[in-house]
C-alpha cells in the first residue's frame, strides 16, 4: 500500500509539507512544475522564503510566524486561501492553498501539508470557492466557513477587536499584542474569544483566514 509521502509525490496538485518552524520537509514534482522552484531549492528552507506569497490585495501573506505553522501543535485547519506567488519565470500565479495535518514522528505534533492548485479548488481539499479568474462562475459549495460580507463582519467588531485582528493577522502573539496595546494578556485573550464568536470561527487560524478573505486587514 502506498505511503502518504508516495501519494504526495504522485499528486497532480502541488503539495509541500512544513514543520512547526516553517521549514519545508517535502516539495513534490507538481509544486516544482507549478512554481518553477526545484525541490532541492525548497526543502530545508522556511516556506515564506520559498513562496513569498501575497494575498489578493498584494499584501505579504507568507512571512515568519505565519499562523498556519502553529497548526503543527494541532487544531482544525482553515478552508483554502487564495494566494499569489511569482513563478521563477516572472509570471504571477493565482493559487488556492489548502491545508491538512498528518501525524508527525514527534509525539503531540503534526506535519502541516499545504495543497496548491492554480485558480480553482484543489482536488485534494474541496473546501471553499477559490475561483480562477479565467473560470466560468460556478455554484459555491457548502462549507462551514463563515460568509459574512466585509461591511457586515467589520461592523460587528469594536475598534479594539479590529486592532487585535490586524495584529493577529500580522503574526503577533498574545503577549506581543498586550505589550503593543498596553493591556494585559488576559484582556487580549478575552478580545480574541469575543471576536472569534462574532465571526463564527473556531480558532485563531480561522479568524486570520476570515480576515484575509473579507479584506478586514
Amino acid at each position: 500500500m502506498p505511503t502518504f509521502p508516495d501519494l504526495m509525490a504522485q499528486s497532480v496538485d502541488g503539495m509541500f509539507a512544513i514543520d512547526g518552524q516553517q521549514k519545508v520537509l517535502f516539495w513534490n514534482r507538481a509544486a516544482e512544475s507549478m512554481t518553477g522552484i526545484a525541490s532541492s531549492r525548497a526543502v530545508g528552507r522556511r516556506c515564506h522564503e520559498v513562496l513569498k506569497g501575497h494575498d489578493l490585495m498584494g499584501r505579504q501573506f507568507c512571512k515568519p510566524g505565519c499562523p498556519l505553522s502553529a497548526l503543527a501543535a494541532g487544531g482544525p485547519p482553515p478552508g483554502q486561501l487564495p494566494l499569489r506567488v511569482t513563478h521563477t519565470d516572472g509570471q504571477t500565479l493565482q493559487l488556492c492553498v489548502g491545508t491538512m495535518l498528518i501525524p508527525s514522528f514527534k509525539d503531540g505534533l503534526w506535519t502541516v501539508v499545504h495543497v496548491m492548485r492554480r485558480g480553482r479548488r484543489s482536488q485534494a481539499e474541496n473546501l471553499f470557492d477559490c475561483r480562477s479568474t479565467h473560470a466560468a462562475p460556478e455554484a459555491k459549495p457548502a462549507s462551514h466557513e463563515p460568509t459574512l460580507p466585509k461591511k457586515s463582519a467589520a461592523s460587528m467588531l469594536t475598534g479594539r477587536e479590529q486592532e487585535i485582528l490586524r495584529l493577529l493577522a500580522n503574526g503577533s502573539g498574545v503577549d506581543n499584542m498586550a505589550a503593543l496595546l498596553h493591556i494585559s494578556s488576559a484582556t487580549v485573550r478575552n478580545h480574541l474569544q469575543r471576536l472569534m464568536g462574532k465571526l463564527d470561527v473556531h480558532n485563531r487560524v480561522e479568524a486570520v483566514a476570515f480576515a484575509h478573505k473579507h479584506q478586514l486587514v
